[in-house]
């Protein structure tokens, strides 16, 4: 199969043939940019994307300018948009300047996918450059994640980064180059091994190949494997870890429940919950071990292990939070637990009032909420929502909490102060404020009005 026919059914797989979807496509004028360009042009009419180029002039070696004028020119001739932005000198740090120019190339991405409109960026990553990327992380340790590479997209801002050239190796990409006359330029900085990626590329990877041509392929097939086993082991550990997480907003989850694993179940629950929240934060087997001997110390009833970046894993006596503290100033918000007085308004925090009143006694309640109970659901519980909550419809479904507080576009730095009203057995009738459940009237059952109103509303009418 030819390299046009192979993109085209790749693209097609990944679900991206949209015809003329507005989409970004970075081009550094090297040989696989250069290629994924010509292959997205190549694509048919019904499925072609409506394309900018992006460019980024990062002024580190002398040809820089040239590439830029000649990228001008190229997209000129074929009506292609083209945006370039200059990374000046005087921004270059002393050190880290690889790590610095990435971090300004996807600031910029992620800034046209916004004033474009733009669904996603696609870069030049090839199947060469995703062993690189396992190898560099087995060398470097870490999670056992890290060795599935470059995922063919992944989020960025308001879109998504695409990886199309992925399934492609570098061979493949240079003799389609050569058959199309394509030009391109080569990056000098490419074969400078104090990097420790060219060092891979230029060494260790070609002494691999001489023992096995196939290592790339090996590699990739690797990489999707434990890609695929991960996500089933992801789905087992977040069924398990609802009986240890009590609240979402900062995530707050409950020590003695997690230590009744086995030590191994305790590092690849906590690593879950740890990517929940900071997927971008370490989860190395001695980080983890930080935190699960904060947790068993019982000279230690509060302690934090920090991990950078703000993110800190703080225990609390019989509670732990993996959080950003900055986010919710000096403490987390406050909590709500409290079982639920019968007939008579209580304060829920945030200025407001809950009452349950039976039928027969309930005052005069605007808005009042009706719902039937038996004597075994009682008593009635406010308490912080958890991601397993969910409110009945009134067709009969579903729908999780935390998607009413989305759909109520309830600020995120907001979404912890909103409780959930429970019955003994657990079941939401109410995110308070925000959504009721609906459940139907039943027979031989006791009726209540529920009211939640700030207290500045509550007359002698309520008392």
């Amino acid at each position: 199969m030819d390299l046009e026919r192979a993109f085209r059914q790749n693209w097609r797989q990944h679900g991206w043939a949209t015809t003329g979807q507005p989409g970004l496509v970075a081009v550094s004028t090297g040989v696989d940019s250069m290629v994924l360009l010509a292959l997205l042009l190549a694509l048919p009419a019904t499925e072609r994307p409506d394309l900018t180029v992006v460019h980024v002039n990062h002024h580190l070696r002398a040809q820089s300018q040239t590439e830029a004028a000649f990228l001008k020119r190229w997209c000129e001739a074929r009506h292609v948009p083209l945006v370039v932005r200059d990374w000046p000198v005087a921004q270059h740090p002393n050190t880290g300047v690889e790590a610095a120019a990435r971090d300004f190339r996807y600031r910029f991405f992620e800034e046209q996918l916004r004033q474009r409109g733009a669904a996603w960026v696609a870069t030049a990553h090839q199947a060469d450059e995703q062993a690189e990327t396992i190898l560099l992380k087995l060398l470097r340790g870490g999670d056992l994640g890290q060795l599935r590479g470059m995922a063919a997209s992944r989020p960025l801002g308001s879109g998504e980064v695409r990886h199309p050239l992925l399934p492609f190796t570098k061979g493949q990409l240079r003799a389609y180059a050569r058959q199309h006359a394509l030009p391109w330029y080569e990056d000098a900085t490419n074969q400078d091994l104090v990097a420790r990626r060219n060092r891979i590329r230029h060494q260790i990877l070609p002494q691999l190949q001489a023992e096995n041509p196939q290592v790339v392929a090996h590699l990739q097939a690797y990489a999707a494997q434990l890609t695929t086993t991960l996500a089933v082991a992801d789905r087992t550990l977040d069924r398990e870890l609802t009986a240890i997480v009590s609240h979402e907003q900062p995530l707050t989850g409950r020590v003695a429940p997690l230590l009744a694993y086995p030590l191994a179940e305790q590092r690849l629950l906590l690593a879950r919950l740890i990517k929940w929240v900071a997927p971008e934060r370490s989860t190395a087997q001695a980080t983890l071990d930080q935190c699960l001997t904060l947790l068993t110390n019982p000279q230690r009833p509060t302690g934090q292990v920090v991990f950078g970046r703000g993110w800190v894993f703080e225990k609390r006596y019989r509670t732990f939070l993996v959080w950003q503290p900055e986010k919710f100033g000096e403490n987390p918000p406050a909590r709500f637990n409290f079982m639920v007085v019968l007939n008579q308004w209580q304060p829920v925090g945030n200025g407001r009032l809950l009452g349950v009143f039976e039928a027969q006694t309930s005052p005069t309640l605007p808005a009042a909420q009706t719902v039937t109970l038996s004597a075994a659901q009682l008593p009635l519980t406010v308490r912080p929502w958890r991601p397993t909550d969910r409110l009945r419809l009134a067709d009969g479904h579903h729908q999780t909490v935390r998607r009413a507080l989305i759909n109520a576009k309830v600020p995120q730095s907001s979404r912890s102060q909103v409780p959930v009203l429970v019955t003994a057995q657990g079941t939401v009738l109410a995110a308070l404020g925000v959504k009721w459940a609906v459940w139907p009237h039943r027979e031989n059952a006791t009726t209540y009005h529920i009211g939640y109103q700030p207290e500045s509303v509550k007359g002698e009418q309520h008392e």
